[in-house]
């Protein structure tokens, strides 16, 4: 059996953001978040607001996008002038203020997205702004789509994923080997289906990377044969898939149960090369194998892992 865990470590570092664009989130994070303390407290006289980071870049879980340069982060921001009315401020308002307080920050204009305001930057990344506030002790998003206050708890989601990942490290880089298969196969599944898929389903496998996936993914094809839905691990009433039709449900599993047919094979090929090509098959070239003159493996130099804090909120 083909052991190919070192390439798997090697892809790993191939599709993960380098650096110098983990920087650039960052500084542009900490830029607009001062921008809009000002505003609210300056222009508004309301007390600022909190910070919380969400989604891909909180969970240490994003990659680079295959074919283009863009990426981003999510940062919530959690009025902290509010009270119980729900009437106000509308989610529009709020909207207004945040795109008034980022204007001209970057040289597009900000984005009012449904769930967030948008600012792009010119080195190819942006940053979205949910909005959120606390109404009768519970957390609720700002949403354009009927201009309403929804109940939705980012801070509560990186809890739960974080309590997940304590069991082992191997659940986020499982994460992002399938963001890179659903990239490369253009699959419609959306990064919170594929968090949820595998913190629901993962398979530690200590070591052993290539061992760990394939399980993982035979699990989410069960998972979701069985449910025929992504549940919410907040709230089980809440179908993330609720508006897809049986058709592409349906695709979705055929493509994992491809992933899963090659996965097996790959697994048990006795040649590392051959165990290589059949893995390029479903992620891509990005999924390397290097040869030496002598036939031995090139070295692969795997950066050592650093645990991040489970999720910033300031």
């Amino acid at each position: 059996m083909a052991d190919c865990n070192d390439l798997f470590q090697k892809f790993l570092s191939e599709i993960s953001l380098k650096p110098d664009q983990m920087k650039n989130l960052q500084t542009g994070r900490d830029a607009i978040k001062k921008r809009i303390e000002n505003y609210f407290s300056d222009e508004k006289g309301f007390t600022k607001p909190e910070f919380c980071l969400q989604g891909s870049y909180a969970l240490k879980t994003m990659v680079h996008p295959l074919g283009q340069e863009d990426y981003d982060l999510d940062d919530g921001v959690y009025l902290q002038h509010t009270d119980d009315d729900i009437s106000k401020p509308t989610p529009a308002a709020v909207s207004s203020w945040i795109v008034e307080a980022v204007k001209n920050h970057t040289k597009k204009t900000p984005e009012n997205k449904k769930n967030c305001v948008r600012v792009v930057y010119a080195e190819n990344y942006h940053i979205d702004l949910p909005i959120y506030r606390t109404i009768k002790g519970k957390i609720h998003l700002g949403t354009l789509d009927g201009n309403q206050w929804v109940p939705s708890d980012a801070k509560a989601f990186n809890k739960w994923f974080y309590e997940r990942l304590d069991k082992t490290e191997q659940m986020r880089s499982c994460i992002k080997y399938l963001k890179a298969w659903k990239d490369f196969k253009s699959i419609d599944l959306k990064g919170i289906h594929i968090t949820v898929l595998v913190g629901l389903n993962h398979i530690a496998v200590e070591g052993k990377d290539d061992t760990s996936f394939a399980e993982t993914v035979a699990q989410v094809i069960k998972y979701l044969e069985d449910k025929r839905a992504i549940y919410n691990p907040l709230d089980e009433t809440e179908n993330l898939i609720a508006d897809w039709p049986s058709k592409k449900l349906e695709e979705t599993i055929k493509a994992l149960k491809y992933l899963q047919e090659k996965a097996a094979e790959a697994l048990n090929e006795d040649g590392k090369e051959k165990a290589a090509k059949l893995w390029q098959m479903v992620f891509g070239d990005r999924f390397k194998f290097d040869d030496e003159e002598d036939g031995r493996d090139a070295k692969i130099i795997v950066p050592a892992i650093v645990k991040p804090k489970p999720w910033s909120c300031l």
